[in-house]
């Protein structure tokens, strides 16, 4: 044992780094630096008096620790002798003097004292469970190993010679003394009688009536294990039992016994650890069976410590097998056809395995450790992390189809074949009345019809798409099986189609998970479904200009109960988005004017979030000018020129959220919508400006939290967008002005008040407004972390709005 402590430890950890810059992990910019704990009290156990001293002193000097030993009092002198000898080695090598030290013979009085010091940082506890009881009622962080009562079983596939030499080989190593050595052997009862055969043959002999009497009286004193019986030979354990030793044959190396299902507890001395060549042997019916003595044995004084198996099945049965004896035998490790006493131990029979004389038992022994305890736990670490940005990534439809007239293109579009050389034949159009009256449905039906595609259509989509609406369409789904999609009109058909789409391939999914909400703003808390197993493709084809969802991950669905849930996932990004301007042509004036404003909030929200990036960056800004441009003479005159541009500013600025998000507007405008029963354009575009004061203040009381996102920049952003779009000012204020002016040209309120929500209606619902608005998916992405109070103070300002529409004093 003490050559395995020596050479196993030495083996696997001397090029371990333990001291300093131990990792330096360039590339996600993480170094990771050890200190030695501090001086190490360490209790070492009479089974083990010199083996588990070089362990632990060898593991002190790689850490650079300082330890004092305190040995058990009947094996103090081997104990003191193993660290004199260690610790002038590594005073030879350079360790400072006396950097080991021993107590000898300590009293309990003495470990107390020494525990409890202040010097003292760690205890490294080895023993019984006194010992390790102790160390843990010291104060002092602790590692404590407990005892074993290791049960092995063997079941019906097993090769029989294996298991009985390794058995044998494991139980005679050092006498039996290990605490990771079988100690009750299991076995399915096709199998038992030439197993015990085999044991016979390989020197067990088993004892029987007065012998075995003899043998039961010898083992225990009361409830302890007698002294004397540890780590002798079979032979000499008969003999001071008083068995007559004309009876023990030749050759004899372990002493077995049979044993009643029924007697494993502290009535029946041969179910406890042994610590001596003496085995106990089961019979079990079957596996299952086998299993279930196992855990009362291991739980029978050797929870959490060590179990094995021996097992000959194939791989898929063998790793069955192995799951049931680790969900249902309390131990903390499993050792499989090989012998559990040395492969415990570390480096023998499996090389992976830690080797240590001290082996965590876990927390249902009442250890801090399950683990073979090495170096590491005798380090401190201190991580440097240097701050560095996400990794990032763009998502966007595959195909984008724009220009007026596009849309018989991009339907033709989908009858083309994949290059496994299928192609899509069963088409569900999801749309709302409104476009089949105006015929935009008849027309995307010839053109699907012509290219040989079955058509289904549902229709039954209305503003806020509701679960009643979605369970409608899956029922159509599940009637017609389409294979592909195409989701018409404006936000709340393709709102509807992606969740459609969603349930109809998961029925299992609850709009509760789907809407989890998150804060890490590219990761979900609850992941999302793969699409595509039924509908393998989905096609939006916006009819108004704003929401931005032909290219956005988002939907938004309401609950049987009238409650808005948002869902965010890059799955539901459509395939393939058609913006075609023509259908916008017949827009009414309010819709263009809400949807347009809706999107020049997105595009402000998108460029100030603190996720933005130069991609976002560049599709906000351009989608700026085009609305800023274009969307009073769209709402004027309805030109094809400006509805063409309004509706690609559109699409541009739902690119540009769907990947930096948004922020406190919508989270406002969500609640504020949906208690008052404003259009949401309308509801943006009231609070965007008190919003954009807010947010662009540079000592915020707290900052918008993202890796990328440095100080506070949403003054500055602001202000280039105001230049960006011929502001007055290139500053918030002047922003402001544009906004505001941009609102009077389309024949905007410019506060709450003025779009007739009465006063004390407001002022009763603005708590709950704030702290729902708070909780909003949208928060998390804006510049300044807002408080529930500073929400309620931007609420009061949209309530009242400002005296008068003017540019900032110093315009002209």
């Amino acid at each position: 044992k003490n050559g395995l402590a020596c050479e196993l430890i030495h083996d696997r950890y001397e090029n371990a780094k333990t001291c300093g810059l131990i990792n330096d992990d360039a590339f996600h910019g993480l170094k990771t630096y050890a200190h030695p704990v501090g001086p190490v009290c360490a209790l070492t156990p009479v089974t083990n008096p010199t083996s588990t001293a070089i362990a632990k002193a060898l593991m002190m000097a790689k850490t650079r620790n300082a330890g004092i030993f305190l040995p058990h009092p009947r094996a103090s002198t081997c104990t003191a002798e193993a660290i004199r000898i260690c610790c002038e080695a590594g005073e030879r090598a350079g360790a400072p003097k006396g950097w080991l030290q021993v107590i000898d013979r300590p009293s309990m009085e003495d470990s107390n004292a020494v525990m409890r010091s202040d010097t003292v940082r760690l205890i490294l506890s080895t023993g019984g469970p006194g010992v390790v009881k102790a160390s843990y009622s010291s104060g002092k962080p602790a590692i404590g190993v407990g005892s074993g009562n290791a049960p092995v079983l063997v079941d019906e596939t097993a090769d029989l010679s294996l298991a009985c030499g390794s058995i044998v080989t494991g139980k005679t190593f050092d006498n039996g003394m290990i605490c990771a050595a079988e100690q009750s052997v299991v076995v399915v009862q096709d199998v038992y009688d030439r197993l015990k055969k085999l044991f016979t043959e390989r020197g067990v002999h088993f004892v029987y009536g007065e012998d075995r009497e003899k043998l039961a009286n010898f083992l225990r004193n009361g409830d302890k294990i007698n002294p004397e019986v540890v780590g002798k030979s079979a032979t000499e354990i008969a003999r001071l039992a008083g068995i007559d030793m004309s009876t023990i044959p030749l050759g004899t190396v372990v002493l077995g016994t049979e044993e009643e299902k029924f007697a494993i507890g502290k009535d029946y001395p041969f179910s406890h650890e042994k610590l001596s060549p003496i085995i106990s042997v089961y019979k079990a019916t079957n596996f299952d069976e086998g299993i279930e003595l196992c855990s009362k044995l291991a739980g029978n004084g050797g929870i959490g410590h060590t179990g094995g198996l021996y097992t000959n099945s194939d791989e898929r049965r063998m790793k069955e097998r192995e799951a049931k004896y680790v969900e249902n035998v309390p131990v903390g490790r499993v050792l499989v056809n090989s012998p559990t006493s040395l492969a415990a131990i570390g480096s023998a029979f499996n090389f992976q395995i830690d080797p240590s004389f001290s082996l965590g038992v876990g927390t249902l022994a009442g250890s801090s450790v399950s683990s073979n305890v090495g170096p590491m736990h005798l380090i401190n670490l201190v991580t440097v992390a240097e701050r560095q940005k996400h990794i990032e990534w763009f998502n966007l439809p595959q195909r984008i189809f724009f220009n007026r007239g596009c849309l018989e293109e991009g339907l033709r579009e989908c009858g083309k074949a994949y290059a496994s050389g299928e192609r899509d034949e069963r088409v569900m159009i999801v749309s709302g009345r409104v476009n089949q009256k105006l015929g935009y449905v008849d027309r995307v039906v010839k053109v699907l019809k012509d290219q040989g595609f079955e058509v289904d259509i549902f229709v039954d989509t209305h503003a806020d798409p509701d679960m009643e609406c979605i369970r409608k369409g899956v029922e159509a789904c599940n009637r017609f099986k389409p294979d592909l999609m195409i989701c018409l009109g404006g936000g709340s058909p393709m709102d509807a189609g992606k969740f459609i789409r969603a349930l109809y391939e998961h029925p299992e999914l609850t709009l509760e998970k789907a809407a989890s909400r998150f804060i890490e703003l590219r990761k979900r808390t609850i992941s999302f479904p793969k699409l595509g197993s039924k509908i393998r493709r989905l096609v939006a084809i916006p009819t108004t200009s704003g929401t931005g969802s032909e290219v956005s991950p988002f939907t938004v669905i309401t609950d049987d109960d009238g409650r808005k849930f948002p869902i965010a996932s890059y799955k539901l990004t459509p395939d393939i988005a058609i913006c075609d301007s023509t259908l916008c042509d017949t827009l009414p004036k309010s819709l263009i004017a809400n949807s347009g404003v809706d999107a020049v909030t997105h595009a402000i929200e998108a460029y100030v979030s603190v996720a933005q990036n130069d991609f976002t960056k560049m599709h906000a800004i351009e989608a700026l000018k085009l609305l800023f441009g274009n969307l009073g003479e769209s709402y004027a005159e309805g030109t094809p020129k400006s509805r063409d541009s309004v509706h690609r500013g559109a699409t541009l600025a739902g690119i540009a959220f769907s990947n930096s998000f948004l922020g406190i507007c919508h989270s406002l405008a969500h609640k504020v919508g949906a208690e008052f029963h404003i259009p949401h354009g309308l509801t943006n575009a009231i609070l965007l400006p008190h919003v954009i004061r807010y947010n662009s203040c540079t000592k915020p009381t707290r900052m918008g939290i993202y890796p990328g996102y440095d100080y506070p920049q949403s003054h500055r952003r602001y202000s280039e967008i105001a230049e960006s779009i011929g502001a007055p000012t290139n500053d918030p204020e002047g922003l402001i002005w544009k906004i505001k002016e941009l609102m009077t040209e389309l024949d905007m309120p410019h506060s709450f008040k003025d779009a007739g929500i009465k006063k004390d209606d407001f002022m009763y619902k603005l708590d709950q407004l704030a702290e729902d608005a708070f909780d909003d998916q949208c928060t998390p992405a804006n510049p300044r972390f807002p408080m529930i109070p500073e929400l309620k103070e931007v609420l009061i300002q949209a309530y009242f709005g400002d005296d008068e529409i003017k540019p900032p004093l110093d315009t002209f």
